[in-house]
């Protein structure tokens, strides 16, 4: 199963502009040598700029710093090729930025199972670890509505949006199903937070119905957040990166802080990676306050847990779905269920768009 969607993954959601870090970045092949294993030196896999940047300078710097170890960045993050190296027993990378989902996934067989020796597992929330990963960053499906359109009528939960008669006007979703589309759906239509795992698709699905001729179905991030912009939509289901990025550029828009979806990517690595001992513990280094703040800064995500207070510009705390009298709005997704449904999933939400 492969859980990142190249055309519209993690690259994407959080493409950002700012920062320019430049990263010694070369291809990695299978049966190629990160180094010669004597833990000098780590390979990192991510994204590729301007986000594996923002990882840079974030994590690695301070870590280099402090150890003396170097990183050779690679990318993008591919689990089929993990997979291959671990197979053949040739694996190169050490520590891999990989969707939460994947991780349950692939605990065990194609990931080390990590040391709660040297990571402490106590700084993330209830339910975001697992044996094999830890949670790298987080970031939200925020409901954004124009306030150009509803300024004077703004929309106050989760079901407005899919209430096309009290708020008529045209919708936007995101180009992935797993980042909270039908957990909105749901949500919207009166199951309770603690009710939503297993998801009730036939439910989830007859709710979507009801907005399906006024929403655009992005097919990429950027295309929601440019409609942000151009003013072409009412309301979104926006990650917070891109709807900063919007607000920045001077959308008109608001967020609604009834539910938000929260996700995350697990810091991971690879069965066999070659410098296991130093991962673990660049990993743990990843986790501290400040590194975790200073990635939230640069990439506009949230750090690893709520009581890390980054300093956000005006538009990142305008979206901080952590502040203290938002935080009761948060939904968290569940990484096993989407580990072990996304296949499914995505062929009936494929299936249903072109229905």
């Amino acid at each position: 199963m492969r859980l990142n969607i190249s055309k519209t993954g993690k690259a994407a959601r959080f493409a950002t502009a700012g920062l320019a870090v430049t990263l010694v970045a070369s291809a990695c092949s299978i049966g190629g040598s990160s180094d010669d294993g004597d833990g000098e030196s780590l390979t990192f896999v991510s994204t590729g700029a301007p986000f594996q940047d923002y990882q840079a300078e974030a994590w690695q710097k301070p870590f280099t710093a402090e150890t003396g170890v170097k990183f050779r960045n690679d990318g993008p993050v591919d689990e089929a090729k993990m997979k291959t190296m671990v197979e053949a027993k040739k694996v190169t990378w050490d520590v891999v930025d990989t969707s939460a989902a994947a991780t349950a996934q692939y605990c065990g067989k194609y990931l080390e199972k990590l040391d709660f020796s040297i990571i402490d597992k106590t700084k993330f929330p209830a339910g975001t670890v697992n044996d094999c990963g830890v949670p790298a960053f987080f970031y939200s499906t925020i409901f954004m509505y124009s306030t150009e359109k509803f300024g004077s009528n703004p929309p106050k939960s989760i079901a407005d949006f899919f209430d096309v008669k009290k708020y008529p006007g045209k919708r936007v979703v995101p180009p992935e199903v797993s980042v909270g589309i039908l957990e909105a759906a749901l949500l919207g239509d009166g199951v309770p937070q603690d009710k939503l795992y297993p998801l009730d698709l036939d439910r989830a699905f007859k709710k979507l119905d009801q907005i399906k001729s006024v929403t655009t179905f992005a097919k990429t991030y950027g295309q929601m957040q440019q409609m942000m912009v151009d003013k072409q939509i009412d309301m979104g289901l926006m990650l917070n990166a891109r709807a900063y990025q919007a607000l920045k550029a001077g959308a008109p828009f608001k967020p609604v802080w009834d539910k938000t979806i929260v996700n995350w990517d697990d810091l991971v690595i690879p069965k066999g990676a070659p410098n296991k001992e130093n991962a673990m513990k660049f990993i743990a280094a990843a986790s501290g306050d400040e590194q975790s703040a200073k990635m939230a800064e640069l990439a506009s995500v949230l750090p690893i847990k709520e009581t890390i207070q980054p300093k956000f510009d005006q538009y990142q705390q305008q979206l901080n779905a952590y502040a203290p009298e938002r935080k009761n709005s948060i939904v968290r997704s569940d990484s096993v269920w989407w580990g072990q449904n996304f296949d499914m999933v995505t062929k009936r939400y494929t299936a249903w768009l072109s229905g």
